[in-house]
């Protein structure tokens, strides 16, 4: 593996000064909200109908299993796999709302990139949904 030279080590110090984000207020704004275009990046909302959602799903997954097995531990596994279901019901929402915006005669491809993007965030809820499905089934065959 070849190794910088220390004439392209300075040049990449000088770049990495240059390229350092926004530099005014309005650049810093409109930056700081690209994560937030659709809301999927940030956690779940804190309300009341997310939460009951939430709990009715996991009492389901964990309500077959006797009451006495049942610890902190599966409980916590199975609100990580109901909140995982949840984000992905949100992403199938936001992504529903993106196709019915589409106009087939006008095919945007800023519009279908961000549809795109959606998957990203799909294959995170989906790991975060098996890896909890999965610590779950090991809890709850443990106690057996």
């Amino acid at each position: 593996m070849p190794v910088a030279t220390e004439r392209q080590v300075a040049a990449n110090r000088a770049n990495a000064k240059r390229s350092t984000g926004p530099k005014t207020a309005a650049g810093k704004r409109r930056s700081s909200g690209n994560a937030f275009r659709h809301g999927l990046s940030g956690p779940l909302p804190d309300d009341v109908r997310t939460m009951a959602a939430i709990d009715a799903i996991a009492r389901a997954v964990i309500g077959s299993a006797d009451a006495a097995v049942v610890g902190a531990d599966e409980q916590k596994e199975a609100t990580a796999f109901a909140q995982s279901q949840m984000e992905l019901r949100r992403i199938c929402g936001v992504r529903g709302g993106l196709l019915e915006a589409l106009i087939p005669s006008d095919l945007d491809p800023k519009e279908l990139r961000r549809l795109a993007a959606l998957d990203r965030y799909e294959r995170l809820a989906r790991t975060k949904s098996r890896r909890a499905k999965r610590l779950l089934d090991k809890l709850m065959h443990l106690q057996k």
